[in-house]
């Protein structure tokens, strides 16, 4: 049985994990063999990818940041994504290069220097799930996921949007830089991309979408 790729793209606050693991059970209880990885790894490169980001301290340029995706990806990708793809396995993966096309190129790397870096070695994708969901609205489940708090919502001067009860404020930049990644997310398009809107759905339906898009590929190449 030949192997299966899925990717999982989007903003903060789409559900990627939580979709990816309900995918990985629904095909692992339908008989296929399921690996879940994403990235960035926790190989030594995407170890200190996680620092840089834990770490406001660190500047980082988009150059610096597109070079350790790319030397993290490219050790994920020859250990553990092509071996299992040719053992005949499901990937199942959290976050790919389209997060490196989508983030440093909004950034400002030009899509065609980012695409080089990954040409002749990156695996094409046999479907690609884009979750979107508004910036206000994704920003909203992360802090309410790492906090605890709902989504409550008022203007402030100078502010786009603040959470009630002293909740960490979004800034202006902040949101428009999360709805320029929407504006990029929405414009990758193909036969084996799909984009669902998520803010109204619960993850069980999410994962239904995904199932029933893999149902039909297969049927067209049959």
């Amino acid at each position: 049985m030949a192997g299966l790729y899925i990717i999982l793209e989007g903003i903060d606050g789409t559900g990627k994990s939580t979709v990816a693991r309900l995918v990985a059970d629904s095909l692992r209880a339908a008989g296929r063999e399921v690996v879940l990885t994403g990235e960035p790894t926790n190989a030594p490169c995407g170890k200190l990818i996680r620092e840089r980001l834990s770490d406001k301290r660190i500047k980082t340029t988009a150059q610096e940041w597109l070079g350790l995706f790319v030397a993290d990806r490219r050790v994920h990708i020859d250990t553990v994504v092509r071996p299992a793809l040719e053992a005949g396995k499901v990937v199942i993966q959290d976050r790919s290069m389209y997060s490196t096309l989508v983030y440093q190129g909004q950034m400002g790397i030009a899509d065609k220097e980012i695409m080089a870096r990954h040409d002749g070695w990156h695996p094409r994708p046999d479907l690609l799930v884009i979750l979107d969901i508004a910036p206000r609205f994704g920003l909203a489940r992360t802090v309410k996921r790492t906090k605890g708090i709902g989504q409550r919502w008022t203007r402030q001067k100078s502010q786009v949007y603040m959470f009630k009860d002293g909740d960490g404020p979004q800034t202006t930049e902040k949101l428009r830089f999360q709805q320029g990644l929407r504006k990029r997310y929405a414009r990758i398009k193909g036969e084996n991309v799909l984009h669902v809107e998520v803010r109204e759905l619960a993850p069980e339906q999410v994962r239904d979408a995904i199932l029933a898009k893999l149902a039909e590929s297969s049927r067209r190449l049959t």
